[in-house]
């Protein structure tokens, strides 16, 4: 039987507490012309590329063939004032945002006319967000001018069916694998891999549904829900 070409990914390792410059300044170069990166989060690997290029939605479709086309990926941003540019962000949710952020918490936002257009939710009115904790990616969006659309590897109901959660299994699954990751990848590629020097797992970030009149979580990634500040 045939063999399939496999397409060799860039792979850079790198140190999560002090992340090595020169490996930041090749994932810039490789986000500016469009590419796709492997990067470590604090809610496990993930694909990032540029929010502003069509391209990157259309690869990340191509990375994750199970992801229904209809729902929007998130996107990473460095800053409040920058999350401010492109959603909208009232005086409470700007509260609530300071005392979230950096972390594991993706808030639904309402759109504004500077949201990313291949971010946004049905009929463009409501975008995910979050600012990572991560200093890999934390450095990265210092110095990228644009935000970031990003995608987990996997998803919940894949890890749901693993059995991930449990805790003899956590340590034991392809998605902690950068080499693992490379390896599963069989529509499109990515362009560089930034394997972390220590162990990261993945856990699902909490989205709150912030776009209406009362706040809604969505979804309980099991991270600390009393700092959101919801009755």
């Amino acid at each position: 039987m045939r063999k399939k070409a496999i397409l060799m990914t860039q792979i850079l390792s790198i140190h999560q507490k002090n992340p090595e410059k020169r490996h930041i300044k090749t994932a810039i170069e490789i986000l500016d012309s469009g590419g796709i990166i492997l990067a470590p989060s604090e809610t496990g690997y993930c694909f990032i590329g540029d929010a502003s290029r069509e391209s990157t939605h259309t690869r990340f479709l191509q990375l994750r063939p199970g992801h229904p086309k209809n729902k929007p990926f998130s996107l990473l941003c460095k800053n409040i004032s920058q999350v401010s540019q492109i959603a909208n962000l009232n005086t409470q949710i700007f509260r609530i945002a300071t005392r979230v952020w950096p972390g594991p918490y993706t808030f639904i936002l309402q759109c504004n006319k500077n949201t990313p257009k291949i971010a946004a939710g049905p009929k463009r009115k409501t975008v995910g967000i979050r600012i990572s904790s991560h200093l890999v990616l934390a450095n990265i969006l210092d110095e990228f001018k644009n935000p970031l659309l990003i995608t987990s590897v996997t998803d919940e109901d894949e890890l749901i069916a693993q059995d991930y959660f449990e805790e003899d299994n956590q340590h034991d699954s392809w998605w902690i694998n950068v080499t693992e990751i490379c390896a599963q990848i069989t529509n499109g590629k990515i362009d560089l891999a930034l394997e972390n020097d220590e162990v990261v797992p993945i856990h699902v970030s909490t989205v709150i549904d912030y776009s209406k009149n009362e706040p809604e979580i969505i979804r309980d990634g099991g991270w600390d829900l009393t700092i959101l500040g919801l009755n």
